[in-house]
């Protein structure tokens, strides 16, 4: 594979990234809002724990989400000082290690964020269990 095929595929790579970055982040906030409208009765009480449990872990994840866009949009800047900055090997170690740590953190804040939204998820369908009524 040449080198321009190659970053070709990066640059979808990491367009496809961030498009499911995005879209967990859309359905976290439509998840919250959905939640919150569903939310009747009195607040306090201990089914409610699933409910807010439901709430937090969205939450988490849609935070997971911003901080994983920013790490990458770090990544980005770092590379680019490597390519058009970066002169001397000593520069290029350190930016390659910042761009290596960078990269590290921006996937663990998407596995995360993907976590959280099933944590959420999970939570969010047992709390309306326990809001059906016996029978």
């Amino acid at each position: 594979m040449g080198i321009e095929a190659a970053n070709k595929l990066q640059v979808q790579i990491q367009d496809s990234r961030q498009k499911y970055t995005y879209f967990l982040l859309t359905a976290a906030g439509a998840c919250i809002g959905y939640a919150v409208e569903k939310a009747t009765g009195p607040a306090l009480q201990w089914k409610s724990l699933a409910l807010a449990a439901a709430l937090g872990a969205w939450a988490v994840s849609f935070w997971l989400g911003c901080r994983a866009i920013k790490r990458n949009e770090y990544g980005l800047q770092y590379n680019h000082a490597w390519h058009v900055a970066a002169r001397s090997p000593i520069d290029k170690v350190a930016l390659d290690s910042l761009m290596s740590k960078e990269s590290k953190l921006s996937a663990s804040s998407s596995r995360w964020q993907f976590r959280f939204f099933v944590v959420g998820g999970t939570s969010f369908v047992i709390w309306r269990l326990l809001e059906l009524p016996l029978r």
